[in-house]
């Protein structure tokens, strides 16, 4: 009787630390984990579905980011397939290829994938309301936009990963869809 007795007060102390290390993680757990875990750099696969045409388009590349991994300034995006593009995105002066400025909705796509990064919270809710499950192994986060202008172009976000962001999917208020996937390290070039 002893022994089972034991057994069940091992279980039971278990499922407490078990539970106790799920009520910690939250978004400032996540918020610290991606800071010391975010890739600097790495490659990207993106598919996105555009409604109007009816058509999906496949793209890859690689990413980096600009200035301090711990604070970054911003982030290079350059797109090896099908067609070569690169862009550099920073929260207040995003240009395109030939240094032209970015369009407002490729601006705030460039300040969101800056935050997912590092899971900058505060300033993701400053636009979003988010919903936050999971381990720091396996996290999911669901983010509604809480503006109704930003609603009219992002109807709904969903970004999961584990050590860090690995897939970004988002649905426009006008059907279109835009799948994300980051894989850590890859071209890591400066």
């Amino acid at each position: 009787m002893t022994s089972r007795l034991a057994i069940a007060a091992t279980a039971l102390l278990i499922g407490a630390a078990s539970l106790a290390q799920a009520a910690e993680f939250d978004a400032r757990a996540l918020t610290q984990q991606l800071a010391r875990t975010a890739p600097v750099c790495g490659d990207f696969q993106q598919t996105r579905w555009l409604e109007d045409v009816g058509a999906e388009l496949e793209s890859r590349g690689h990413f980096r980011l600009i200035g301090d991994p711990n604070a970054p300034e911003g982030l290079v995006w350059e797109t090896t397939s099908p067609i070569e593009d690169r862009l550099e995105m920073r929260p207040d002066a995003s240009q395109g290829p030939n240094g032209e400025p970015l369009p407002a909705d490729q601006q705030a796509m460039a300040e969101l994938l800056i935050s997912f990064f590092h899971g900058d919270w505060q300033a993701l809710e400053e636009h979003f309301s988010l919903t936050l499950t999971g381990t720091p192994d396996d996290w999911q986060a669901s983010l509604t936009p809480n503006d109704a202008r930003l609603a009219e172009a992002i109807e709904h976000l969903e970004i999961d990963g584990g050590s860090w962001l690995e897939h970004v999917n988002l649905a426009s208020g006008d059907g279109d869809r835009l799948e994300l996937t980051l894989t850590a390290g890859g071209h890591c070039e400066r």
